[in-house]
Order: structure tokens, then sequence, then C-alpha cells
């Protein structure tokens, strides 16, 4: 996560001053200008956003996964300590991941500084 935000804090960065009309740095160069200028917290400006996505999008797949799985134990008449057929578990989680794709631009829609 450090490495993919730190770079996408640069490439945005380097597109802002692109629309100005300047000369346009280079992606190391850019990285480089910001952390001299700013720090190691420049760099990760979206980190808190980026964090927040991640913990909600697992947390949910995970969360709608284990529902998926008790509906077809229910559907299929198990109990709840018999274990699932292999295909079982590949639709709860297909569901499980289909169903947690709801906050995907989080960090667009509320960039924290």
């Amino acid at each position: 996560m450090g490495v993919t935000t730190s770079m996408k804090t640069v490439e945005v960065t380097r597109t802002k001053i692109g629309a100005q009309g300047a000369r346009v740095p280079g992606t190391m160069e850019m990285f480089f200008s910001i952390l001299r200028e700013k720090g190691i917290r420049g760099v990760n400006r979206g980190v808190n956003a980026v964090a927040l996505r991640q913990v909600t999008g697992w947390s949910s797949r995970i969360g709608i996964s284990r529902f998926a799985e008790e509906s077809i134990r229910s559907i299929t008449g198990k109990a709840e300590n018999e274990k699932l057929k292999f295909g079982e578990k590949v639709l709860a989680s297909i569901i499980g991941g289909a169903l947690s794709c709801w906050n995907q631009p989080f960090e667009v829609s509320f960039p924290f500084k």
C-alpha cells in the first residue's frame, strides 16, 4: 500500500502541474521533490483514506461471504458444523467479492489530507 499510495500522490501532482502548463517533471524527480519539500507525510498524503477503504472493503467482503455461507447452509439444510462443498464455498466468496465493491471510490470521494 505504501508504494502505491506514494506513486498515486506523485502522479496526481504531476497531472496538476501539467494542467498549469508548466514543464512536467519525471516520476522520480517529482517523488524526490515532494519528499524534500513535505517529507514522508507529503508523499503519503492519501494513506489514511486508502487504509480506511482497505479495512472497510475486506471487512465487508468477509462479512458478506460469511452471510452467504450461512444462507447456503440454510437453503441446503446443512448443520452449522457441517462443511460446505467446494462449489458452495466458491459461490459464497463470489457473492462476498461482488457485493463488497461498494466502497471502491472511497478515497476519491473523501480525500483526507
